[in-house]
Formats: C-alpha cells, sequence, structure tokens
C-alpha cells in the first residue's frame, strides 16, 4: 500500500490516511505495556525440560519469591518462551548465539566496585583484581557470552551501592552509555528481545543499532522495568530461579518485546538490527538476548564493514596484550 506524505512542524510525519508518525521516543516495557505477554515457559534442569505455566508468585519462598529447593549454581537454560503475539501464540526456541562484541565500553567502570558477569559461582568484575584475571578485557569476553545464551545464572550484575568504597564513582555518569554490543547475525523485525532482571525490581535501556554500529536516528528506545518498582512487579514473568551465594533472595523476572517496537509510531523504516547501546542507570542485574521462533543459522552474515574489521582487529590486539601480561 503507498501512502501520501506530508510534512508539519515539530519533526512529525502526517499520512493523509490520519495516522500520524512521530520521531524517537524511549518506550516504557512494563507488563501489559510495550511487552509481548508470555504464556509459558520450558527451563533445562540437568537434562530434564520443566514447564512452567505461570510465573512464580512474589510470596513464594518466604515472601522472596524464590522457588524452594532448587537454589545451586548450576545451569538453568530457557528452552522456549511461548508468548501470545496480537493473539497468536509463538514458541520462541532459538537464541542469537554467535558472534557477539562488546565495544565502546564507557571507561568509568574500570574504576567502579559492584559491576561485572555472573557466571555459576563465579564473579568477573569491571575492576581490574589484583592477581590481574578480572578487568575490562576479561569482563567484556563474559558479557558477550552472557548476552548469546539463555542461562539464567549467568548474568550482568550492577550492586554499586552495596560494593562502592568512599573514592569510588557511586556509577557511571549520567548520559554515557555504559558499552555497545553488537551480533554478526543480525535481529529482523519479526525477532523479540528477551530482558531478565535480578529481582525484577530495575530499568534498563536499549538503543537499537545499525550495521556499522551507529544508532537508528529515529527508532524508539526501549526502557525495561519502566522507573523500577517494587520486586517483580515491572517484569512479566518472575522465573522462581536464583543463584547460590549471590543474593539468593533475588530470583531471575523477565520480559519479552517484539523487535517491531523499535520502529513502532516513527519514521525510521523497519530493519534489520545489529546490536545494542546500552544505558544502566537503573543499576539493573541482566541477561540480555535475541529470539526468535525461526534459527539464526541459515540467515546470511553481511560483508564486514570497515567498522567491524577495525572492531574485531582492536579485540583481538586487546586479548593478545592480555594474555601475554600487558596491562590494558
Amino acid at each position: 500500500m503507498k501512502y501520501s506524505f506530508l510534512l508539519v512542524p515539530c519533526c512529525a510525519v502526517t499520512l493523509l490516511a490520519g495516522i500520524t508518525l512521530s520521531s524517537a521516543a524511549t518506550l516504557n516495557v512494563l507488563p501489559g505495556i510495550n511487552n509481548t505477554p508470555i504464556t509459558q515457559v520450558t527451563y533445562e534442569v540437568s537434562g530434564v525440560d520443566v514447564v512452567q505455566t505461570a510465573p512464580v508468585p512474589p510470596s513464594a519462598g518466604n515472601g522472596h519469591g524464590v522457588t524452594p529447593g532448587v537454589l545451586s549454581n548450576d545451569p538453568v537454560v530457557v528452552k522456549s518462551i511461548i508468548v501470545n503475539h496480537a493473539g497468536q501464540l509463538v514458541d520462541l526456541n532459538f537464541v542469537n548465539s554467535v558472534g557477539a562484541v562488546v565495544t565502546h565500553i564507557n571507561p568509568q567502570l574500570a574504576s567502579i566496585n559492584g559491576i561485572g558477569v555472573f557466571a555459576h559461582g563465579e564473579l568477573i568484575p569491571t575492576r581490574l583484581t589484583p592477581d590481574q584475571t578480572s578487568g575490562i578485557p576479561a569482563f567484556s569476553s563474559a558479557l558477550a557470552s552472557t548476552f548469546s545464551n539463555l542461562n539464567l545464572r549467568n548474568f550482568a550484575y550492577s550492586d554499586t551501592a552495596d560494593f562502592r568504597a568512599p573514592t569510588d564513582f557511586i556509577s557511571p555518569t549520567n548520559g554515557l552509555p555504559d558499552y555497545d554490543v553488537l551480533y554478526a547475525r543480525p535481529m529482523l523485525p519479526t525477532d523479540y528481545v528477551f530482558l531478565s532482571e535480578r529481582n525484577g525490581n530495575s530499568s534498563f535501556e536499549i538503543t537499537a543499532l545499525r550495521e556499522d554500529g551507529t544508532p537508528f536516528a529515529e527508532a524508539n528506545k526501549l526502557r525495561f522495568g519502566g522507573a523500577g518498582g517494587e520486586p517483580y512487579a515491572v517484569y512479566d514473568w518472575n522465573s522462581g530461579i536464583s543463584s547460590a551465594g549471590y543474593y539468593v533472595t533475588q530470583a531471575q523476572a523477565f520480559s519479552v518485546v517484539s523487535a517491531k517496537k523499535f520502529f513502532e509510531g516513527t519514521t525510521e523504516t523497519e530493519a534489520p538490527i545489529f546490536g545494542f547501546r546500552i544505558d544502566n542507570h537503573g543499576d539493573a542485574d541482566v541477561k540480555l538476548a535475541i529470539v526468535s521462533d525461526t534459527s539464526f543459522e541459515n540467515r546470511v552474515i553481511p560483508e564486514p564493514s570497515s567498522f567491524l574489521l577495525s572492531l574485531m582487529i582492536g579485540l583481538v590486539f586487546v586479548l593478545s596484550r592480555k594474555r601475554n601480561g600487558a596491562a590494558c
């Protein structure tokens, strides 16, 4: 269908059919607002499928929303998420798991306690440890893996209020993004964003990126969890799954949103998305992934742009320096 366009003030485009398209906005993703409702989740636990047909209530686990008797650091992998997309049930059982790279990391993160990746009981902080095993290179590698799988016991944490010392930054400067994550295989408008947050009470904002790593100028930003709220109140589905030895009373809760929300109501044309710019000033503890009802394996990986080539070369250089013991 073709439309005629009439330019009007305030950076808006009005269709003669009466539909108004506007510039980018920040959309809150909350239960019942901009999310795609979850109806069922299947987890793989120790090789066994566990089906959840309703979220765990906040009253479970002595009022902490945690399922009793499942506490450990063993992997709990989300195998399938069935969502209700405009009345149609869609089984999201594929994850974009290959070729993620984290770049443009805010250098302030190297000086802040309480930010890092949790991986089955191990903490991988952004701040360099005395034994030189952590720091930004180790964090970026661990984060790329975390944002490429659906294991709920492998997530990014941001607990600056609990770890900070008097000389630390409390959090990165407002207005400065934390980092970018780029994927080799693109996200299509028919795919979905999966965002899990420990305790389900903090906000987390993402901006869609083009193949060259730049934001879509007129696309919406998505803010999961809105302005934050009570535990499990601002995310769609509480899994009841927490991790041993690290905030054991805080389970992972998640929401799913269609990639079309980046473009909905804007002048930006729908196009493949190659990554996200992350703004985590809500101190969220998250797992982010791209999920779909179709496989990512058969998608054409485009020829690398000069930006991506320089990025990959730079990453190889940093990691080689790290292996050789050089300071980063």
